[in-house]
């Protein structure tokens, strides 16, 4: 069983946070996760009828529960402070007191506690815009559209820059809930019907529909901007945006260009047109605005950085250091360029200059993952104290990160066969933490290393029966039933669930071509796997998709993939074993 992790390119970026103090209302939020995954409060049911009072008490009344409120939130009990926060706010209308018991409320995912805490805090202070929108999403969730558009329109009312802006904020407000686009885009349609004939409030209406794939709605709107308000910066961007997502490159690039001759700073606005080209997957023409902005401003780095990364996604690793290089010279890329040198390096196995790369990985959205990757290349040149040294820091320094650090220094006590040294460790977090999924994933690819594949889908089944949609727990149990039993129907229905989930996933798309394969199906399962190559060309992919073209057939296809394969990774246990069966090689 392959760790199914692919998702996305090797050269993907992965945003880490790793300041974990809780200093806002915004930090407790981020910390709860709730500003990335908004759907993470969205199954408790919410009670409408809650509303704020303060009943008669003495202040030693309220200080009694605000107290216990702090001890559970010490003690990472983030429900039970809410309700301690709340019966304080029985005594005292204290707005910040509020604050807290919402976010530990949303911490918990405890929705009918955090609309009762918001409503106590906007009572307490009516100027609480983070009160307001906590109070929208949640009432736009459970399916209470007036109150939220109430929010909203005050939201925008109250917003200090106009009610542009307060279309805006909205706008990204609601952008947030991405599972609830219709109830979100019903909803603006009913506010923007209030002043249809201000320029932001279409404008807005674009953004919402751009941001749930309306494109439709999203040109219509934008037009109407232009219409109220011409050459406008954003709404032709967003006009731009749903032209290219519809396919209709000649008119994006009209209006862009017309854009551009009535505006001074092109490179801004050719950098925002190469990222839409870039995510309608439209790289010829990004490369063409990539190269117009250098051309015209070679030290942007913003344009040498996303030329990398576009070459590196392309595997064109030698051209994007030529870039990266140039980011050396820049201060504040210095950072990002060094880190994803380290990246070519480790690719070409060159361990020691992806040590040294990654060392100099002081600050920015890389940082974890190059301190991680430091212990890696580490244990690749066989200097595993100094890697699990490095690790256990990291440990100390960061006790939120435990988890994802544990797993790291289990791996390479697995890459260097310490099977149960890796075990002790994930034994001992579990021991702390015993539902935690990524800890089960990753010891039950120690256990189906080791042959024990009924341990292996023990902490598979354990993790989807704590959370029936995670996705990765039920592409890997369905792809190990697949791989070790006969029972294809089983894994084609949780393959399929990890499908609906995660549509794009090559290592899903992996797993239903294979299972495809298996049930017979090898025509159509040939079609998922190409799909999966196509994004991610692996060694283990490619044995899979060379043997269903051996299976129709087409068996110098399936040998020319397998030999390209295999001069990526000629080690690859799968690819090899393929190639053995079916070429008779050795």
């Amino acid at each position: 069983m392959q760790a199914r992790f692919f998702a996305d390119s090797p050269f993907a970026k992965k945003p880490i946070v790793l300041d974990t103090r809780v200093q806002s209302f915004t930090a407790l939020l981020l910390a709860a996760g709730l500003l990335l995954h908004p759907a993470a409060y969205a199954d408790a049911k919410v009670s409408a009828n809650l509303t704020p009072a303060v009943r008669k008490g003495t202040a030693a009344d309220a200080q009694f529960h605000a107290m216990a409120g702090e001890m559970a939130a010490g003690r990472q009990m983030p429900a039970t402070a809410a309700e301690e926060f709340l019966q304080a706010l029985d005594y005292t209308a204290d707005a910040q007191l509020a604050r807290r018991a919402t976010a530990y409320a949303l911490a918990a995912k405890r929705d009918d506690l955090a609309l009762l805490a918001a409503r106590k805090w906007l009572a307490a202070d009516s100027s609480a815009l983070e009160a307001r929108e906590v109070l929208a999403r949640l009432s736009l969730q459970n399916g209470a559209t007036a109150e939220a558009g109430a929010q909203c329109q005050a939201i925008i009312s109250g917003e200090a820059g106009g009610e542009a802006d307060g279309f805006r904020h909205v706008a990204l407000l609601l952008s947030q809930e991405k599972d609830f686009g219709p109830a979100a885009l019903a909803l603006m349609k009913s506010l923007v019907a209030n002043r249809p004939q201000l320029a932001g409030a279409q404008r807005a209406m674009a953004l919402l529909a751009f941001r749930f794939e309306d494109y439709a709605l999203a040109e219509k709107s934008a037009r109407e901007a232009l219409r109220l308000a011409p050459a406008e910066r954003e709404s032709t961007l967003l006009l731009v945006g749903a032209l290219i997502k519809k396919g209709d490159i000649a008119a994006a690039e009209a209006s862009f260009e017309s854009l551009v001759q009535q505006q001074k700073d092109n490179g801004d606005l050719r950098l925002g047109y190469a990222r839409l080209l870039i995510e309608g997957d439209h790289r010829p023409q990004a490369y063409e605005q990539l190269g117009k902005v250098l051309k015209a401003d070679p030290a942007n780095g913003d344009a040498h950085f996303a030329t990398a990364l576009l070459l590196l996604d392309e595997r064109r690793a030698d051209e994007a250091a030529v870039h990266l290089n140039r980011l050396l010279e820049i201060p504040e890329r210095q950072a990002d360029a060094a880190y994803y040198l380290g990246r070519i390096a480790e690719q070409k196995k060159q361990y020691d200059a992806a040590l040294g790369w990654y060392e100099k990985v002081d600050s920015g959205n890389q940082s974890l993952d190059a301190f991680l990757r430091r212990a890696q290349m580490l244990g690749a040149l066989d200097r595993l104290p100094e890697a699990r040294e490095l690790l256990g820091g990291l440990r100390e320094q960061y006790p939120p990160l435990a988890s994802r650090l544990l797993a790291t220094e289990a791996d390479l006590l697995a890459d260097h066969q310490d099977y149960q040294g890796a075990l002790a460790l994930y034994a001992s977090g579990l021991k702390s933490v015993p539902d935690d999924a990524d800890l089960l994933y990753a010891r039950s690819l120690i256990y189906e290393k080791t042959n024990r594949i009924d341990l292996t889908e023990k902490d598979l089944r354990q993790i989807i029966a704590k959370d029936p949609n995670d996705a990765r727990a039920l592409n890997a149990l369905g792809y190990l039933i697949t791989l070790h039993t006969s029972r294809y129907d089983e894994a084609a229905r949780l393959i399929g669930r990890a499908r609906e989930l995660t549509p794009k996933d090559p290592a899903v798309l992996d797993s239903w071509g294979w299972v495809l394969v298996k049930q017979g199906k090898v025509k159509e399962g040939a079609e998922f796997l190409q799909q999966a190559y196509s994004v991610f060309p692996d060694a283990e992919v490619a044995a899979h998709l060379g043997e269903a073209l051996w299976m129709l057939g087409e068996k110098d296809n399936a040998r020319n993939l397998w030999e390209s394969a295999a001069k990526e990774d000629p080690a690859h246990k799968v690819l090899r074993e393929t190639m053995q069966r079916l070429l008779g090689n050795k």
